[in-house]
């Protein structure tokens, strides 16, 4: 069981990732501005078929490059069976799921017509993925492997007693390019930024189906 202290540093860890993180658009090209979400908190009740409930904090962080290039940031921690003590400072709860999803493509911004602090952003196809998933392994679409192939190979099923997936042992891994297929937006993602707060509403993500 691990501490839901884990919660605290898995939120200063997006915090503290270096402008490296964002890969090569980094080093090439000039930084416009780094943009930081609100976190989200989202709660799932799973029964009556698997008895445990899920409580997640999800953030976002976007870097715009002067080459109209982009870097966003999905960090998410989630815990289940958490307990917080009403008159005491303890609390209790088991870590499940950690990951950090960071997605490299083009986009295009302009200054709001009616508020010039806004900027309309669209981020564009994405270009390169890069994700490390819960200390199990990490994944660069850039420098592919066979094993990280091995990783994103979708489960054939899910155990009914404890929700666990259920690995395709007989399944092909996955390319590079199939994977980074299954990871582009289903359209351009509108994010609204505020230049005077680095800030933007949580955006929420929709994927093309896996083909």
């Amino acid at each position: 069981m691990k501490n839901l202290k884990a919660m605290a540093f898995a939120t200063l860890a997006l915090a503290s990732i270096t402008l490296s993180a964002c890969g090569g658009a980094a080093k090439e090209a000039k930084i416009k501005g780094i943009y930081l979400s609100p976190a989200e908190m989202s709660y799932s009740n799973m029964r009556p078929t698997y008895n445990y409930y899920l409580t997640s904090f999800s953030q976002q962080e976007l870097t715009l490059f002067e080459n109209n290039t982009y870097c966003l940031i999905v960090s998410s921690s989630q815990f289940s069976a958490v307990i917080l003590d009403e008159n005491t400072n303890n609390f209790s709860g088991n870590e499940r799921a950690n990951y950090l999803y960071k997605f490299y493509g083009s986009c295009s911004s302009s200054v709001n017509d009616i508020d010039e602090d806004l900027l309309d952003v669209k981020l564009k196809n994405v270009s390169r993925y890069v994700a490390s998933y819960d200390q199990q392994y990490w994944l660069d679409t850039d420098n592919w492997t066979e094993d990280m192939g091995k990783q994103v190979i979708p489960p054939k099923g899910y155990d009914t007693t404890t929700g666990a997936a259920i690995p395709d042992t007989e399944a092909s891994p996955w390319s590079a390019k199939q994977y980074l297929d299954s990871r582009q937006f289903a359209s351009e993602v509108e994010i609204q930024v505020n230049v005077k707060t680095c800030s933007f509403d949580f955006a929420k993500l929709e994927f093309v189906e896996a083909k």
